[in-house]
């Protein structure tokens, strides 16, 4: 039996990981996106004990840990897995420590469903995602995300999946998007070290046109999956 595909899509806050992975998912019938936040969502709505803690974690303000959010993504992969017909997997946000990589090489060698992880990296500049996340919008129900300039809801301030008022975060801010892009390039090596990629770590212009950089990334992920 041919394992499913993992690929992992790296970069900083707002590199388009998430609209990347949903265009993947769109555009091949049986690739699953796989965000972390959608993973707390879903493990919260399960009334779980894991569940449970996250909420609180996330309740009481705080930075849910590597242990529980390895946890929360076993626990929900596995569900999707038993559940879905799945093709492809596209890993957004996660891994994003050292920590989660060693986990998730693990994982997938215990889960023989699995196969090794494509790690692919969008390429974009400090200045591009201050200009990218000081603009975008968030439906804090579901996660859909829009941009005011890159991709606007059809009506502004409201999401066009559920008629909802969307918000914006608090750490989109200039100088925390800053912060969170220096944290991003600190963790960058030891989350390719931890996924074992070595020389396979492929990036990719992440900056232009949302059609041309999902050009390039269906190209670099057909390339990989050839290789693979």
């Amino acid at each position: 039996m041919s394992k499913i595909p993992v690929i992992v899509l790296l970069g900083p806050p707002g590199s388009g990981k998430g609209t990347q992975a949903k265009e993947l998912q769109d555009s091949h019938p049986g690739w699953v996106h796989v965000s972390t936040g959608n993973l707390f969502r879903a493990e919260i709505s399960s009334g779980s004990a894991l569940g449970l803690s996250v909420k609180d974690i996330l309740a009481r303000g705080e930075l849910v840990s590597d242990d529980v959010t390895n946890k929360v993504f076993e626990s929900q992969v596995l569900k999707i897995l038993d559940t879905t017909k799945v093709d492809a997997l596209v890993l957004d946000g996660y891994p994003r420590t050292r920590g989660q990589s060693v986990y998730l090489i693990g994982l997938v060698a215990r889960e023989s469903r699995l196969g090794r992880p494509v790690p692919v990296e969008l390429k974009v500049s400090e200045a591009e995602v201050v200009g990218r996340l000081a603009g975008r919008w968030v439906n804090p129900r579901t996660g859909r995300v829009y941009h005011e300039r890159l991709n606007p809801p059809k009506k502004a301030g409201i999401c066009d999946d559920d008629g909802q008022m969307l918000a914006q975060r608090s750490d989109d801010k200039p100088d925390v998007i800053r912060s969170r892009y220096k944290l991003y390039i600190e963790q960058r090596d030891g989350i390719v070290e931890g996924l074992q990629a070595g020389d396979r770590l492929v990036g990719i212009q992440g900056e232009g046109p949302l059609d041309q950089v999902s050009i390039r990334l269906e190209k670099v992920v057909g390339e990989l999956q050839k290789g693979a």
